[in-house]
């Protein structure tokens, strides 16, 4: 009864992979661009329902698998586990951030600290638990119970208080009313814009009248023409909003620039020497 189990767990995450790689070379000969937004609407759901329904079976398996007492009396394994776990995330986390901060420019340390705490343990580590060999006894059923305490430990004690370590980080804010009516308003924008772009797409192709094209049109420039002045106006009462999206696009438009700059380095239109000056001027811009 034991083995059949194992080899359905071991299955999941095979055939997810599979449907995934067979997904992608679809994806490579149709492409997002020749699927309607409905399409995509489906294609995204679809998968990542596919994805929690694996997840659910191979937790559902392991929960059959486990008994609570045998956790109570290998407490002490399942404590180191957690401590080697816990280490060896710091060791790749924090050097590796101090590598990304001088690649990429600026990046603070509480970041560092939410990619620490966030490391989840799922349904892969399991699996690879319960295919251990009859050969690795007697060691094998505590393997099993340390994987199944750690993955506890951090769906249950790193999920449920990563709210308040971005609190106490001072990652997250209450956002103002002036800040929730801005997001509306920006939403509201780029919807409706990505709705005119595809009803443009729509006439170009002949699927779309000339006539309805005209209509629906006007209909989107006179929303949109609507949603601007409201921003304006938004943005005239609430300086620090209109001071606060500049800064933002400033930093997007020299990270792009940085990313810029790589590339040429890679494909050696620029020597190393330029690369580094132009990189520097971008960094110091980042960091005015």
């Amino acid at each position: 009864m034991d083995l059949p189990r194992q080899y359905i767990i071991l299955a999941l995450p095979g055939v997810v992979v599979t449907m995934l790689i067979v997904g992608g070379i679809v994806a490579v000969g149709v492409g997002p661009a020749g699927m309607s937004p409905t399409t995509k609407l489906v294609l995204f759901s679809f998968w990542e329902y596919a994805a929690f329904i694996a997840n659910s079976l191979v937790f559902i398996l392991i929960g059959l698998d486990i008994d609570l007492g045998v956790l109570r009396d290998n407490l002490w394994p399942i404590l180191w586990a957690v401590a080697a776990v816990l280490a060896s995330r710091a060791l790749v986390i924090y050097p590796i951030g101090r590598w990304a901060s001088w690649l990429l420019g600026s990046l603070p340390i509480a970041w560092h600290h939410v990619l620490f705490w966030g490391g989840l343990r799922g349904a892969v580590g399991l699996a690879l638990a319960l295919s251990l060999p009859d050969a690795v006894e007697p060691w094998r059923g505590t393997l099993r119970v340390m994987a199944f305490g750690v993955v506890l430990f951090t769906v249950l004690i790193k999920g449920t208080t990563m709210q308040w370590v971005l609190k106490w980080l001072g990652l997250t804010q209450r956002l103002t009313p002036e800040r929730l009516e801005l997001e509306r308003r920006q939403g509201q924008l780029m919807a409706l814009r990505a709705g005119w772009r595809r009803l443009g797409e729509l006439h170009d192709d002949g699927v779309l009248s000339d006539q309805a094209w005209e209509t629906l049109s006007t209909e989107y420039r006179a929303r949109g023409q609507q949603i601007d002045g409201e921003l304006r106006l938004l943005f005239a009462k609430h300086q620090e909003l209109a001071q606060s999206e500049t800064d933002n696009a400033r930093r997007d438009a020299l990270r792009a620039s940085r990313a810029a700059l790589r590339d040429m380095l890679r494909a050696g239109l620029v020597s190393q020497e330029i690369y580094e000056e132009l990189l520097g001027e971008v960094d110091q811009q980042l960091g005015e």
